[in-house]
């Protein structure tokens, strides 16, 4: 277990959870493929592949462990932060936290991510989140993830 304490400060409606599981490095976005229909017609459809399959079973295992008592109530706004901590490769090792500026996208991680996390009982459906933000970083510590959910409050333009 990596032993870091999450540098950002949460408002008293806000959990933060961390994870156990490296983030993916593939996502489903990533798996179109060209299929055959019944009667030969080709179409690009999408297909899991197999690594991204085992990252979310993984990642369900994770999500299990640290279920609540209850969902995210459907119709209350959710604000999410997702840190996703990758351990770089051994060529280019960084004692400092980097941003991770390769693949995969981010917003294509999240995706399956939230889904997964409305499947277990996070929050009633993906709708309600309003506010999201993610880091892609990359750590020798790295190889897992913390997640900040809460209830979201609109903010006023300064303007």
């Amino acid at each position: 277990m990596v032993n870091y304490v999450w540098a950002m400060t949460t408002e008293h409606n806000e959990v933060t959870y961390h994870f156990n599981v490296a983030p993916p490095e593939s996502t489903h976005q990533s798996a179109l493929r060209i299929l055959k229909t019944k009667d030969g017609r080709h179409f690009v459809g999408k297909m899991k592949k197999a690594s991204v399959k085992q990252w979310e079973t993984l990642w369900r295992i994770e999500l299990r462990k640290q279920r609540p008592a209850k969902p995210i109530a459907k119709g209350v706004p959710v604000r999410l932060v997702v840190a996703l901590f990758y351990t770089p490769p051994a060529s280019r090792p960084c004692k400092d936290i980097e941003w991770k500026v390769t693949k995969p996208d981010a917003d294509n991680v999240v995706k399956a991510m939230i889904d997964c996390m409305v499947d277990e009982g996070y929050m009633e459906t993906d709708q309600q989140v309003v506010d999201l933000r993610v880091m892609k970083m990359e750590w020798d510590r790295g190889g897992f993830v913390e997640v900040i959910a809460g209830i979201s409050k609109p903010f006023l333009p300064r303007g």
